[in-house]
């Protein structure tokens, strides 16, 4: 199995600070977002090799980030993908950034994706195994218990069996407060339908939508964690939240 960590958006929501730093370089206790998404995915024995995206913009940001990586160690092979975008205006969008990284990256293999503005502390290593063990699509959701929240999101309704049954991104009306956490598992026999997708949509950015679509075709798992929680970093708002919420965390 494969790792993507989708780094390549312009942090619009969190101006003026996403201005001048990526999400996933944004830190808590010291620490870049993406640092722990990587020392989560190196220390998953079913990953091999871990790709992140980002865009012209942030490209320098992140290639010093990796070599600093790289000289502190890595057990894994981490690899950069820089899509040709420098603004919000000419930005890929998530689903055509996502095809644009596996031609790129030539990854063949399973593939979990992960959105790089993620902060988790459920443990990911069982929620890829039950993904292995079902070998269906998935995506991993959380319960925010409020549909006041779950509005900022892509809502997700689980039928029998935990399959999907529906999926609308930041609905006015919630059909549940079970919300997509940006952590995705394709099998490599789907990968193909990313490029499909594109040639028939014009909605290039919503990974929802995708999902949306390929539900249509397929079933495809909500999987939902047992214990832990789950913060999104998309707004101002929410990464105060977290950072002063981690400032009282030790280790």
């Amino acid at each position: 199995m494969e790792a993507l960590v989708l780094c390549g958006g312009f942090a619009k929501r969190l101006e003026p600070i996403g201005e001048f730093i990526p999400k996933a370089l944004l830190t808590l206790n010291g620490i870049p977002l993406a640092d722990y998404i990587v020392s989560d995915l190196e220390r998953e024995k079913d990953i091999t090799s871990i790709t992140i995206s980002t865009n012209l913009k942030f490209a320098d940001q992140f290639k010093y980030w990796l070599k600093l990586k790289k000289m502190a160690g890595l057990s894994k092979e981490v690899k950069l993908v820089i899509e040709p975008a420098t603004s919000n205006e000419n930005k890929f969008g998530a689903v055509k950034g996502i095809a644009y990284d596996i031609k790129k990256a030539r990854i063949t293999d399973d593939l979990v994706v992960i959105a790089g503005d993620n902060f988790y502390t459920f443990e990911l290593s069982k929620l890829i195994r039950s993904m292995l063990i079902s070998r269906m699509p998935a995506i991993v959701v959380y319960d925010v218990r409020s549909k006041e929240s779950a509005k900022r999101f892509g809502v997700v309704k689980v039928g029998k069996g935990g399959v999907i049954k529906e999926f609308e991104e930041k609905p006015e009306k919630p059909h549940s407060t079970l919300v997509s956490t940006g952590i995705y598992f394709f099998p490599k026999s789907m990968l193909k339908y990313f490029d499909e997708y594109l040639e028939s949509s014009q909605n290039t950015d919503n990974i929802g939508d995708f999902v949306k679509w390929l539900a249509e075709k397929q079933q495809v798992h909500a999987i939902i964690p047992s214990r832990g929680e789950w913060f999104d970093i998309g707004t101002i708002d929410g990464y105060r939240e977290i950072f002063h919420r981690m400032k009282k965390v030790k280790g």
